[in-house]
């Protein structure tokens, strides 16, 4: 391990964090302007057009990504209107679907029906598949610092129309769901003519194309049964507050959300580092398994005192978000679990992906998918937001201890999980005792006492990566 890791790691991210930063000050705004229950509803929107988004690609931008540098560089646009051409076809179907039923579909999503809601939904839609589609393109034609700027014009955008549309609106959700359709347009269009060479029309004909759409379809539809798994695994929580609770209460969860949106770009970034220095160093030194236990154990430290911190802090946020969501400072402290756990197994899943048993990601999926749906339908009709982030936790733990154990069987690391078991397993029974309304000043003691065993359990660890990185 040496410095240059942590260099490359912050070089991943730079795009990232300021736009988090901007988000950061967009739902502080958003709370400030909007109830619980209207950003409940307007959260509905964008788990619909992500959900539309994974089924329009049907696999297509997978392909896309991983035909892209083997087709001639003069095909590459015709690559992509070839990979364009399903997505179009199943948007197209989609808006009808959503037209003929635009009744039903805009009542159980906003609770009203309207036509204008229905042209809105299907704009999102379209433009939400095509953003996926721009952004692979400046990113497979490696314009890294445009990247960063479309992400950090990708935040300033909502809170810019946010603002415009309250005061014509005022607390109404559909300014966010206004805001978020035209920042998708802008964004598409700036992303089109800094990939224009890709773009132009005359690209349509993929005749000459070393894949056709056969090849791309072949190649991209197993993905759509794993990210829809992977979709409906992170996203039912939201789903079930909807269907068994109410929007004042996913409002309350969003919001909390929002603030692990800190965390989960933290988690975001390190995957985006983590994969191609993984699979450097496994090339480079197969036999050499210290390294990724190392890793984990540091990885592990930083994110165990992350998780006190924010416990630590979780009234703090309150005064971020403003009185009307009070309740997200009992939602914080679990929902903190859902970065942490899927963080470290991104280090401890590196077996099943060096040997290249990927299609082991489906029944872990599954499964933790499947015991998400059970905590949330046993725990959210009666304990809402908090329900539901309890619930999530418990997934993220299996989906964790499923994704370590299989993929140590495929490659053996010695990750010392009693000690990870034994602070994570402390960390969880902390955030329970921050439900019960004890005074701050004993909730601040006990936090000290777990960061203090937390750096005795991992001390050793510390001094080796530190001697390691000198």
């Amino acid at each position: 391990m040496k410095n240059d890791l942590i260099k490359k790691f912050f070089s991943f991210s730079y795009g990232s964090w300021i736009g988090l930063f901007i988000g950061l000050i967009t739902t502080v705004v958003t709370t400030r302007i909007l109830t619980p229950e209207e950003l409940g509803k307007a959260s509905m929107f964008t788990l619909l057009i992500t959900v539309s988004m994974i089924i329009s690609t049907f696999g297509t931008d997978q392909a896309f990504i991983r035909f892209y540098y083997e087709e001639d560089e003069n095909n590459r646009g015709k690559l992509l209107y070839s990979s364009l051409k399903i997505p179009v076809l199943i948007t197209l179907l989609l808006s009808l679907i959503i037209l003929f039923y635009h009744e039903s579909i805009t009542y159980y999503l906003f609770n009203e029906s309207s036509m204008l809601l229905t042209i809105s939904v299907i704009i999102g839609v379209i433009f939400q598949t095509l953003n996926r589609f721009g952004k692979l393109v400046i990113r497979m034609q490696q314009k890294a610092n445009w990247y960063s700027l479309i992400e950090i014009i990708s935040k300033v955008l909502p809170l810019l129309f946010i603002v415009i549309f309250s005061i014509y609106l005022g607390s109404d959700y559909k300014i966010m769901i206004y805001s978020l359709i035209l920042t998708l347009v802008i964004s598409f269009f700036i992303q089109a003519s800094l990939g224009k060479k890709l773009w132009k029309v005359k690209h349509q004909s993929y005749s000459s194309t070393k894949y056709k759409p056969i090849d791309i379809i072949k190649y991209g539809s197993p993905f759509v049964f794993t990210v829809l798994i992977t979709w409906l695994f992170q996203s039912f929580d939201r789903i079930a507050i909807k269907q068994w609770n109410s929007f004042e209460e996913l409002g309350i969860y969003t919001a909390a959300y929002k603030i692990v949106g800190l965390i989960v770009a933290l988690q975001a970034a390190f995957s985006s580092f983590w994969t191609p220095v993984s699979f450097e160093r496994y090339k480079k030194f197969p036999e050499d398994t210290k390294f990724y236990s190392e890793i984990m154990k540091i990885i592990t430290f930083l994110m165990s005192i992350l998780a006190v911190l924010t416990i630590l802090s979780k009234d703090l946020f309150v005064l971020l978000l403003g009185n009307d969501y009070q309740s997200s400072s009992l939602v914080i402290p679990f929902l903190i679990f859902m970065p942490i756990f899927y963080t470290i197994s991104e280090i401890t899943v590196v077996g099943i992906n060096f040997m290249k048993k990927t299609m082991w990601h489906v029944p872990i999926a599954i499964v933790s998918c499947f015991i998400n749906i059970i905590g949330n339908w046993m725990l959210v009709p009666k304990h809402g937001a908090i329900g539901a982030a309890i619930a999530t936790a418990i997934s993220y733990l299996f989906f964790f201890i499923l994704r370590t154990h299989i993929s140590m069987k495929m490659f053996p690391v010695n990750y010392e999980l009693k000690k990870f078991y034994f602070v994570i397993l402390s960390v969880l029974t902390f955030a329970l005792i921050s439900l019960i309304k004890v005074p701050d000043i004993m909730l601040h003691i006990i936090g000290i006492f777990i960061i203090g065993v937390i750096i005795f359990i991992y001390y050793k660890d510390l001094k080796v990566f530190l001697k390691n990185k000198n």
